[in-house]
């Protein structure tokens, strides 16, 4: 009994050490993936090339069924290694075609090519055999050029992989179909061959040589891309500070606007023209700081002084040049023209006054020949001139546009509001006056008539305004005058008024119905509300560069705030859509009890 469950104890344990262990690897797993790396990859592809889509295998040339069969057997033997595609001979539209010649002469070959914009792979065989293929040599050369055309080599990149195989031969004679050319097209055509390809060199080489394996081409662009727009930010950040600029600003205040391009362009150029690998990158071995201070420091009074020419010289022409896309041509040249003439005009200093230093082996031109992208850096900062010029204008002109729209939209709702405080108007009038009309209708047939004419006449003016906002002085008063005629015809010997005026004031410009709701109150809560005789009196006067419209009467004296029951707030929100803070209204008590109109600035000393 104890030995029965020894022997079953250790039947578990192996079958779990069986269950635990990993399969096998290949002997040569590793060299398979190297090759790999070596050479199915060289930096400026991200995959491997490899057929996508069925193979569509023709043959032509083959002299027999013993020619055909060696084909067919080679066919075989790849569809079972390529997981993701299978190899189908066809008669017609063909994807890989290989044409087979017995010529005699020797052994030859003529490796696969792909035609321009094709994807037909033709290989052709010259195997120089009179009779069947069933030499080992020729068996080699199929095997050979047609397995090799299903992927594209490249040279290795650190020597040869050393592994002897198809894909490492030189030579088709040499060549055998190993069990290593096997794994490799194994893994090439498998499902998950991106998945192990990175898996493997990740766990060998670490993360950075897998992305330089496969993107190396992008990781270079990558950091020019990244430099770009960080230019291209800073530059915008520089640009929406312009609109904070002084326009024509004096000299020092011209060169402290643009000091922070003198200052970043030295770092833009340095910047943007290091480079680094994805696995080495030290900014200190480009440059030495002290060679870039200097270079600084000369760039940067270089630049200085150029801009002090450009203070004093551009604004003569450029007021001389109407047309925007001129001005530009000429802020062009001239960044790229005035730096060479500076150095011109510099050299012949040095040719003038320092012979010796020129004797001596020095050369002002050695500045300039030292660095052959300066030019290509003018043009640079030219362009830049010339774009930010093109920018601002563009963003300057959908600011002013956008003013427009918001000015357009301003007035009109202005418009819309004072039509609304026109409206409020015209039916409180007319409820007054169809008051008056009514109480003198059972009285005096003759003044009633009078008040409807008056009233029929007063809104034919009204009419006739009614698409104007602003009325002369001289309108206002005649429609002022109507309206005390009605009045006058409902109230007789009671009402009394005068209108006086300055003559500079009659073609003065106000709002219309500014002056009738102040006469209109002047009566309905001052004559209306006494037993004796009433006085209105209305006054237009200039005073200063204002305009004064007074209306006075000898009524009961204003309340403390005489707006809600004296139906003036509309004349209130009038003034304020109009005039703003520019205009004014007061009122007075006393023997010469007012309200009084002030509009400023409405004359011209």
């Amino acid at each position: 009994m104890m030995k029965q469950l020894l022997l079953f104890l250790v039947v578990i344990l192996a079958s779990l050490n069986l269950s635990q262990a990993h399969p096998a690897q290949s002997p040569f797993e590793e060299t398979t993936w190297n090759v790999i790396r070596e050479r199915l990859f060289n930096g400026d592809n991200s995959k491997a090339y490899r057929f996508e889509d069925d193979i569509r295998f023709q043959l032509t040339g083959a002299k027999n069924h013993q020619d055909s069969a060696v084909f067919v057997k080679m066919i075989a033997e790849l569809n079972d290694l390529l997981e993701t595609v299978q190899i189908k001979m066809v008669e017609t539209d063909p994807n890989f075609k290989l044409t087979l010649s017995h010529e005699a002469g020797g052994l030859s070959t003529s490796s696969g090519r792909r035609t321009s914009g094709s994807n037909i792979i033709y290989v052709n065989l010259k195997l120089g055999i009179p009779g069947s293929i069933d030499e080992k040599a020729a068996i080699n050369h199929i095997y050979y050029h047609t397995i090799r055309q299903l992927t594209k080599l490249y040279s290795s990149q650190n020597g040869s992989t050393g592994y002897g195989g198809i894909f490492d031969s030189p030579k088709a004679a040499d060549a055998e179909f190993k069990e290593i050319d096997k794994n490799l097209l194994r893994k090439l055509y498998s499902p998950d061959f991106y998945e192990n390809l990175k898996e493997n060199t990740v766990r060998k080489f670490g993360y950075s040589y897998y992305l330089n394996l496969r993107f190396q081409k992008l990781l270079k662009i990558l950091p020019s891309v990244f430099k770009a727009i960080l230019i291209i930010f800073g530059f915008m950040f520089f640009l929406s500070r312009a609109s904070k600029r002084k326009q024509n600003p004096g000299l020092f205040l011209y060169i402290k606007q643009r000091t922070i391009i003198l200052f970043i362009l030295p770092f833009i150029f340095s910047f943007y023209h290091t480079s680094y690998t994805a696995t080495d990158y030290n900014p200190l071995l480009i440059f030495s700081p002290a060679d870039f201070g200097i270079s600084y420091l000369i760039t940067f009074s270089y630049a200085v002084f150029i801009l002090i020419i450009f203070y004093f010289t551009e604004p003569i022409f450029l007021k001389k040049i109407d047309n925007f896309v001129g001005k530009q041509a000429f802020i062009f040249l001239s960044t790229i023209i005035l730096p060479f003439l500076v150095s011109v005009i510099a050299i012949f200093i040095f040719i003038l006054f320092w012979n010796k230093a020129l004797l001596s082996g020095f050369s002002p031109l050695t500045f300039f020949t030292q660095d052959p992208s300066f030019l290509l850096k003018i043009i640079f900062v030219a362009t830049l001139r010339v774009f930010y010029n093109i920018v601002h204008y563009r963003i300057q002109s959908m600011v002013n546009q956008k003013d427009v729209e918001i000015a357009r939209m301003k007035a009109l709702k202005n418009q819309a509001e004072l039509n609304a405080l026109h409206s409020r108007i015209n039916p409180h009038f007319l409820y007054n006056s169809l008051n008056s009309i009514a109480s003198l209708a059972h009285i005096n047939a003759d003044k009633t008539e009078n008040m409807a004419t008056g009233l029929s006449e007063l809104f034919r003016y009204s009419i006739n305004q009614e698409d104007k906002t602003f009325v002369t002085v001289a309108e206002e008063l005649e429609m002022v005058k109507k309206y005390l005629e009605i009045e006058k015809t409902r109230f007789g010997d009671r009402l009394s008024y005068e209108i006086n005026t300055d003559k500079d004031t009659l073609d003065k410009q106000i709002p219309k119905f500014l002056i009738q709701p102040l006469v209109e109150n002047a009566i309905k809560h001052g004559l209306s509300k006494i037993k004796g005789p009433g006085k209105v009196r209305v006054e237009i006067i200039k005073e200063g560069k204002n305009l004064i419209l007074s209306v006075y009467d000898n009524g009961p004296g204003f309340p403390e705030e005489p707006v809600s029951g004296y139906g003036l707030q509309n004349l209130y929100d009038k003034l304020d859509i109009i005039y703003g803070n520019k205009a004014s209204v007061n009122w007075e008590n006393g023997e010469q009890k007012h309200f009084k109109v002030i509009l400023k600035n409405q004359f011209e000393k």
